[in-house]
Order: structure tokens, then sequence, then C-alpha cells
């Protein structure tokens, strides 16, 4: 899945959630979901890709784990306990939306790391992060070797709700709104 597929159908979960229990809603800060809902890759991608492709080779290591997203959930209601922030609860749960968008119970073996292995599989090596995204993005065009329809109907629907969400927050600071979030 791709950056405004995992932003936009992130923050529309989480603006689903908050219709369905108000009370969380003045907990959510919207910047904080779409932040959370590319974590895993960003962290990920870093380690695996940049810093040690020669080791993992592969952008799905320990931010694409379950664990992960349960220390970030237990630090959050740690951390709500003592000073009232949700940023980690947010972090977690977003992370964990990422997760589910990345299909990572197709692979147990990093999805439930440690428990199945200390060893992530290793991916493809490109040579360079440059390389990596170009072949990604090559490959969108070959509709034979990539899921092409899905991957393209998802990221319409990422950025058409991205798009909302600027349309209301544009609307929201013109009308003098704290800008916190997006609804």
């Amino acid at each position: 899945m791709l950056p405004f597929a995992h932003i936009g159908i992130t923050l529309a979960i989480f603006v689903i959630a908050s219709l369905a229990f108000p009370k969380i809603r003045s907990y959510i800060n919207y910047w904080h979901v779409a932040i959370a809902s590319m974590l895993p890759d960003v962290i990920d991608k870093v380690i695996g890709r940049v810093l040690f492709e020669d080791v993992f080779s592969s952008g799905r290591i320990f931010a694409h784990t379950l664990l992960f997203v349960l220390v970030l959930i237990i630090a959050g209601n740690y951390i709500y306990s003592r000073k009232g922030s949700t940023l980690m609860l947010v972090l977690g749960g977003g992370s964990f939306v990422h997760l589910m968008l990345d299909s990572m119970w197709k692979a147990p073996v990093t999805f439930l790391w440690p428990l199945l292995g200390w060893d992530f599989k290793r991916g493809t090596e490109y040579g360079s992060f440059l390389h990596y995204i170009v072949e990604t993005y090559k490959n969108l065009g070959n509709m034979d070797s990539f899921n092409f329809m899905p991957v393209l109907m998802t990221e319409f629907m990422g950025i058409t709700v991205i798009m909302f969400f600027g349309l209301s927050y544009m609307r929201q600071r013109i009308n003098g709104g704290s800008g916190k979030g997006a609804l």
C-alpha cells in the first residue's frame, strides 16, 4: 500500500471511531493520526532499506510487528494515566491500522516477531533506497505483476480523504479555529 492510502484510510477510520464513540473525539489530534499512519514505514524503511539493507533487505521489520504496536499502546496508557497525553495511544492505534492495511497477518513471522523466531524474511536488495523507490513506482505501471486496481483504488480513496481533511482544515482556519484537527 502506498502513502496516500495509508494516511487517508487511517484518518477515515479514526473519524468513524470518533463518530461511533463521541467521547474520544476530543482526544484525537488528526495530525498525529497522519504521522501514526506512516510510522511503521518511516522506521522500517530507514532501518531495513537505508541503514542496514545488507542485513535486512526489507522495509517490513521491527515496526511492522504486533510487539511494536503493543509497546506503543502500553506506553500510551502509562503516559495517559500520568500526564493525560494521548499521543502514544494515537501512534499505537494508527500504527495498528497501518499493519492491517499492509495485511501483515499474511506474514506471521514478521507480524508475530519474536514469537516465531528472531529473524525477519529478507527481501530483494536494490543497492540504494532511490533504486528501491524507482522500482516500486515502476511496478505500479505493470498491471500483470502488481495488484494494480486495488492499489489504485486505495490510493484514490486516500487522496479523497486527505483532500477532505485539507479543505476542512482550511475552512476551520479561515473561520478562526484552532487547527488542532481537521474536523
